[in-house]
């Protein structure tokens, strides 16, 4: 084979071995998953993709993520940085089981856990998606309702435990069990992670 062929095939193969050797980021996949395929370990995900919990086109902060060191530590939730008054939407299908909108206090005192308004809603599998911090009087949907993914359930507030306005998004299995949630964005399916903007769609793109 020609050797300026061949430089021109090897090329572009060695910057990116080198782009991903220096910048981890560049690269889909950790070393530890690269092995795990390697040794066969590598299951499929087959887990449920989740719109994200805004309009559609609406593109917000994710401001902590699973096991985030503010206060996320050995918990796999999402907190979406929103204005008090976000319409906010199901990821996904399913029935309203509990709500609370009645309260209008907010802070980081232990005396305001049980204080933040909710919604939680069942899904068909048995896992339940909670939707927390909304503002007073911001739920406008009722326990036994049939809800649809992208549908508008409720309004973003700063009520409970917390520090600033935002929306705390967090899904159980059926044995209470914290569940990693992935979701359908302009980039793809995948799983978020904090200090990045993400731009809500209703399929993958």
């Amino acid at each position: 084979m020609n050797s300026k062929i061949l430089q021109t095939l090897i090329k572009p193969i060695l910057i990116a071995a080198l782009l991903i050797a220096f910048f981890p980021g560049y690269s889909q996949l950790t070393d530890r998953e690269v092995m795990d395929r390697k040794m066969g370990r590598y299951k499929k995900d087959t887990s449920y993709i989740y719109t994200l919990p805004y309009k559609e086109g609406k593109r917000i902060l994710l401001i902590q993520a699973a096991n985030s060191e503010m206060s996320h530590k050995e918990e796999l939730s999402l907190d979406f940085k929103m204005n008090k008054g976000t319409p906010i939407c199901a990821a996904r299908d399913g029935v309203v089981i509990e709500t609370k909108e009645d309260s209008d206090e907010g802070g980081v005192k232990e005396e305001y856990l049980a204080k933040g308004n909710h919604i939680i809603i069942l899904h068909s599998d048995g896992s339940k998606a909670k939707y927390w911090h909304l503002k007073k009087e911001g739920v406008v949907v009722n326990v036994g309702d049939t809800v649809t993914k992208g549908q508008v359930i409720g309004y973003s507030g700063n009520t409970g435990y917390t520090a600033f306005p935002h929306l705390h998004f967090q899904v159980v299995d059926v044995t209470g069990k914290q569940i990693m949630t992935r979701f359908y964005t302009r980039k793809g399916v995948l799983y978020p992670k904090p200090g990045n903007w993400y731009k809500a769609v209703r399929e993958s793109r």
